[in-house]
């Protein structure tokens, strides 16, 4: 099918203000922007490419860039077309742009560093303490999982963030972007999109990165489709750029653990996707609470001073509704290391959510939001 609608992206520019260097590009319309206080930024084509290559495919659209775009990227590019139309069955229509091979980024060589992207949660301290990397520099993103208007929980992120950097003795630094209020990056789901994100600040990164690491969210055991994924991150490099995933070939599970007995994963650690609290995690959601009971079977979870204890651990299980992580669900309710009260409530929730993520609840709730949208009727 031949494309009907196309996103332009302009050349990008570079700037300086009170935020530190920005690099913004206009695409549809709309500004983007990714601005950092302590980072060298560079105005990189295929960083907006990278961004808006899902929502482009979504959109049944073609990307058209104003800025050449390198011939390694372009190349990727028709691997990762091709996947997302697999797994999403998004049309594919290639990016039009003028091409070129791009030169070594002129900076002093020990000035380039590997990188790893560092929010502070599970996979992205895992990847730090337990893969064997020599990590030169830790990038917070300020405008991915914390909104942007947020400050005061990337202020805490930020000050964590410094404060294990400086223990261990490497760099760190920081990039605001405002990607997620685009209206394009709005229609499209997070979760599909978050990996191309996560390329397009590598990309703005290149005069100080030669390799961006980023800590896997989806382990090698499964398929499962997802933005940042370790068929996918890899292919959004280029001449000048490497992406790369660590710690793919662990669980969730099995990463909490690895961490159990690290004291800046004691001090430090933030998986809360909530925002109930303004600086930590809430303890409560469904992230949390799994998180600590993992830590709670291993024996140390009174260690993690950055959650509640044991003791309320059964009632937070119990609040919640259901959860996909089936496998560790079942696996810990059998755990004789668990207190009693603690393993029937995981037992509990492991029951409930096989039966409300089973088909025939999927169906029966599918068709009664059908039927409510009928009833309403439009514009209600």
């Amino acid at each position: 099918m031949r494309s009907t609608r196309t996103i332009a992206i302009s050349a990008p520019t570079w700037s300086t203000g009170e935020g530190g260097q920005r690099v913004t590009a206009i695409v549809d319309g709309a500004a983007v922007w990714f601005e950092s206080p302590d980072l060298a930024l560079t105005p990189s084509a295929e960083s907006f490419a990278s961004l808006f290559l899902i929502p482009a495919m979504a959109q049944r659209a073609t990307l058209v860039s104003q800025a050449p775009l390198d011939a390694a990227w372009l190349e990727h590019s028709r691997e990762l077309m091709a996947v997302f139309h697999e797994w999403w069955g998004y049309p594919i229509h290639a990016p039009q742009a003028p091409v070129e091979t791009l030169r070594p980024v002129t900076v002093h060589p020990e000035s380039r560093a590997r990188a790893l992207f560092f929010s502070g949660g599970v996979d992205s301290f895992h990847g730090l303490l337990c893969c064997s990397e020599n990590i030169d520099l830790l990038v917070f993103l300020h405008g991915f999982d914390i909104p942007i208007h947020d400050q005061a929980r990337a202020d805490a992120a930020l000050s964590s963030l410094r404060s294990i950097a400086l223990e261990l003795g490497i760099r760190s630094g920081f990039v605001r972007t405002n990607l997620r209020e685009h209206p394009l990056l709005k229609s499209s789901p997070w979760e599909r999109t978050n990996g191309g994100a996560l390329a397009a600040v590598g990309h703005v990164l290149a005069s100080v990165a030669h390799e961006l690491l980023i800590s896997s969210s989806i382990a090698t055991s499964t398929h499962e489709p997802w933005g940042s994924h370790w068929r996918t991150d890899k292919l959004f490099s280029s001449s000048q750029l490497q992406l790369r995933q660590v710690g793919e070939t662990y669980r969730r599970m099995h990463k909490i653990q690895a961490l159990a007995h690290e004291p800046l994963a004691r001090r430090h650690l933030r998986v809360c996707w909530t925002n109930a609290t303004s600086t930590g995690n809430c303890s409560r959601c469904a992230k949390c609470a799994i998180t600590r009971l993992v830590l709670a079977e291993a024996g140390v979870l009174e260690e993690f001073t950055v959650f509640d204890g044991s003791a309320t651990l059964a009632r937070d299980l119990d609040g919640i509704k259901s959860d996909k992580r089936f496998q560790t669900l079942q696996e810990l309710s059998r755990s004789v290391r668990l207190e009693p009260t603690i393993r029937a409530a995981t037992l509990a929730l492991y029951e409930r959510s096989v039966r409300t993520h089973s088909f025939p609840v999927r169906v029966r709730r599918a068709v009664v939001r059908k039927w409510l949208e009928w009833t309403r009727g439009p514009g209600r």
